[in-house]
């Protein structure tokens, strides 16, 4: 019976291969999105429990904590290494951390900071940066450039690949980080004060490139301070000491999310309702070529009858047809899911965004179980009304 439907599938490609092609972009569509939201929210959630207090130069909050946490956008300014010193010496402050954004390698951005900003992340090969002009490559970095241990980075001025070569201080990778599908994969990682050496050497052209200077890390200043308090009242008090200073900005990185995240949850469900719309009308078109294929064998229905096979066996070969074609549609979309994910996965690496295509939720198998029903539906519905309308005859 199998063979008989493939063969009976092959007279009408036309039609199939246009129910193939409305189940495909509707499951697409839905399991994308289920996805994508999943795996947005995780990523910022999880990014922003390491610290409850964000301290950089007077600005947007959103930006500050995109770049400090994700390496968004541009850094707001900078302010004073004093700050961080004060917030160290605090023992109100479990750790605080500096952090300096300004150069790139490539397309990668470098990170100035203290190894303690890696805590957490394990190492594939070698060891953390501790020396001047040393560094750890993030793993996606590391396989797009193929580097290795010893390799020298020339970096460059700016944010951009065009930025003035930094040829006379070249960052020797002593570390190479394991995956960790987050946004530390594309970014370079070294010591703040290596960051201010390779800056000294720059100072004679500050005047000509005084644009490009701006947000940068000069020596004694950081771009944002990272801050763990040892709790939650002492976190409380601290904000509020700091939020004096008319220089400096202080924010809570759980509470700038939840705002990104309910921008994200919105988006969510302008794509949730699209999906459902597309399924209704993936419902329609389905139908309706299931309909005109069986009027069409209305001819090959009657022969069928006339050599003696039974009404269920004709209906029971049409439900084959369409599972076949359901069952294949539902395996591209989810196939066809993942690649867009890793299409899209470069761009969303600019901002901060790592899709995993290896993590799948358990809401996109029932999203595509939904579909695969959905998909046969029809022809159960018009096999059931021909063997009602075959048992009223008889």
């Amino acid at each position: 019976m199998i063979k008989f439907a493939l063969k009976n599938m092959l007279t009408k490609k036309v039609k199939l291969i246009l129910v193939l092609l409305s189940i495909v972009i509707s499951a697409t569509v839905a399991i994308l999105a289920y996805n994508v939201a999943g795996q947005v929210n995780e990523g910022l959630v999880n990014t922003t429990s390491s610290y409850d207090m964000i301290v950089g130069p007077s600005g947007s909050a959103t930006q500050l904590t995109m770049n400090t946490l994700f390496f968004t956008d541009k850094p707001l300014g900078t302010i004073s290494y004093e700050y961080v010193e004060r917030l160290q010496s605090d023992d109100r402050v479990r750790i605080a951390i500096p952090f300096a954004m300004g150069d790139s390698y490539n397309s990668a951005k470098i990170v100035g900071t203290k190894p303690a900003f890696l805590t957490g992340k394990d190492l594939k090969q070698g060891a953390c940066f501790e020396g001047a002009f040393e560094a750890v490559v993030g793993s996606s970095v590391a396989q797009k450039y193929n580097l290795k241990i010893g390799d020298e980075l020339i970096t460059s001025h700016g944010l951009s690949e065009n930025g003035e070569k930094h040829e006379a201080t070249p960052l020797k990778v002593v570390g190479i980080l394991a995956p960790t599908k987050t946004a530390y994969d594309n970014v370079v990682f070294t010591d703040i004060e290596t960051v201010w050496e390779i800056h000294e050497h720059h100072e004679e052209h500050e005047e000509e490139h005084e644009e490009e200077h701006e947000g940068h890390a000069e020596e004694g200043t950081v771009c944002a301070i990272l801050v763990k308090s040892k709790t939650l009242a002492a976190s409380e008090t601290i904000k509020k000491e700091l939020a004096e200073d008319s220089k400096i900005l202080t924010v809570t990185p759980a509470e700038v999310i939840r705002e990104v995240i309910s921008n994200v949850d919105l988006s969510r469900k302008i794509v949730y309702v699209l999906c459902v719309i597309i399924l209704v009308m993936n419902i329609f078109v389905i139908s309706t070529i299931t309909i005109l294929n069986m009027y069409d064998s209305q001819k090959d229905i009657a022969l069928m009858r006339l050599i003696g096979i039974g009404t269920n066996k004709i209906n029971l070969l049409f439900f084959l047809q369409n599972g076949i074609v359901g069952l294949l549609a539902t395996v591209i979309s989810f196939a066809f899911s993942r690649l867009c994910l890793l299409f899209f996965g470069n761009y969303a690496a600019t901002m901060g965004i790592v899709f995993d295509t290896a993590r799948v939720y358990p809401l996109e198998w029932v999203i595509m179980a939904v579909v695969f029903v959905l998909s046969v539906l029809p022809t159960f519905l018009c096999t059931l009304h021909i063997a009602k309308k075959d048992i009223i005859k008889n």
